[in-house]
C-alpha cells in the first residue's frame, strides 16, 4: 500500500487530514510504520494520538508502551498510566477472546504494576490494595498469567489473612501451568521449604533449577537469588537428585 504523507514545514502537521479511512481499524499502523520508516517520529505518534482518541484499543496500548519505555518520545509513566486506564475502562465492551479483550487484560496488569511501585512526583502513590484489584481482576475475568503471578506473590508475602498463603499458592499453581517462569520460580521456592503447601525438597529444587533455565534477563536475577539460596540450604542428596532430573529434562528436549 503506498500512502501519500507528503508535508511540508508551513503548518502543524494534522493526523485527521492524512488518514483515511476509519481510525478505528488495524490499517492505522500502516501510517504509524510508514512515518517511522521515513524517520518522522513525531508524526507517527501523532497517528497513534489520532486513532487513540478515536477508541482504538490497539493504538491506545501502542501509545501506553512508547511512553512507558521513551520509545521515540520523552519518557512519561504518567501519560503511559492515564492511557492503560482508558485501555482498562474500554474493555467492559470488549468480546471476549478478541485482541481488544487481551488489550483490557494486559492494560489490568499493567495498572496494577503501576500501583504496587507508585510513579514519583506524580498522584500515583504506592498503593498495594489498588494493586491487588488490578491484578485481581486480569486474574480472575482474564486468566492472566501474569496477574496471577503478581497476586500469588502479593499474597504469600502477605499471608497475615488466614488463607492468603494458599491462595497465592493457587494462583501461582495457575500461572505455572500456563508456562509462567516466575510463577515456577515462587512456587518451588515455596515447595522446598513447605510453606503454604506440601514439603518436596527435591521437586521444588528441580522447579527452580529449571525456571533459572528458562529465565530471561528480567527475571534472572531474583530468580538466581532464591535459586542459589536453596541450593545452599538442601541436603547434598537433594540437590545430587535434583540435579540429575534436570539432566534427564535437558537431554529430552535435545
Amino acid at each position: 500500500m503506498v500512502l501519500s504523507v507528503g508535508l511540508t514545514s508551513s503548518y502543524a502537521f494534522d493526523a485527521s487530514k492524512v488518514i483515511k479511512g476509519d481510525a478505528a481499524s488495524g490499517q492505522i499502523f500502516q501510517y504509524f510504520f510508514k512515518f517511522k520508516e521515513d524517520g518522522k517520529s513525531e508524526e507517527a505518534v501523532e497517528v497513534l494520538k489520532y486513532a487513540a482518541d478515536k477508541g482504538n484499543s490497539a493504538a491506545q496500548w501502542k501509545l501506553a508502551r512508547i511512553y512507558q519505555t521513551g520509545d521515540g518520545v520523552e519518557q512519561n509513566e504518567l501519560e503511559a498510566f492515564m492511557m492503560f486506564q482508558k485501555i482498562a475502562q474500554q474493555s467492559a465492551y470488549a468480546i471476549p477472546n478478541t485482541a481488544n479483550w487481551q488489550y483490557g487484560a494486559d492494560a489490568f496488569v499493567a495498572l496494577g504494576k503501576y500501583h504496587y511501585n507508585g510513579i514519583p512526583n506524580t498522584y500515583v502513590s504506592r498503593d498495594e490494595n489498588k494493586a491487588r484489584v488490578m491484578f485481581t481482576t486480569a486474574a480472575m475475568v482474564y486468566r492472566h498469567p501474569e496477574a496471577q503471578f503478581q497476586l500469588g506473590r502479593i499474597q504469600i508475602n502477605n499471608d497475615k489473612i488466614y488463607g492468603q498463603g494458599r491462595s497465592g499458592i493457587r494462583n501461582l499453581s495457575l500461572a505455572y501451568d500456563k508456562g509462567h517462569v516466575g510463577a515456577e520460580a515462587l512456587l518451588g521456592y515455596s515447595i522446598f521449604e513447605g510453606v503454604h503447601t506440601k514439603y518436596d525438597p527435591v521437586r521444588g529444587l528441580y522447579m527452580l533449577g529449571n525456571a533459572k533455565r528458562r529465565a530471561s534477563a528480567d527475571d534472572l536475577d531474583w530468580i538466581n537469588q532464591i535459586h542459589d539460596e536453596a541450593y545452599s540450604l538442601a541436603r547434598p542428596e537433594h540437590r545430587a537428585e535434583a540435579v540429575r532430573q534436570l539432566l534427564d529434562t535437558s537431554n529430552s528436549l535435545e
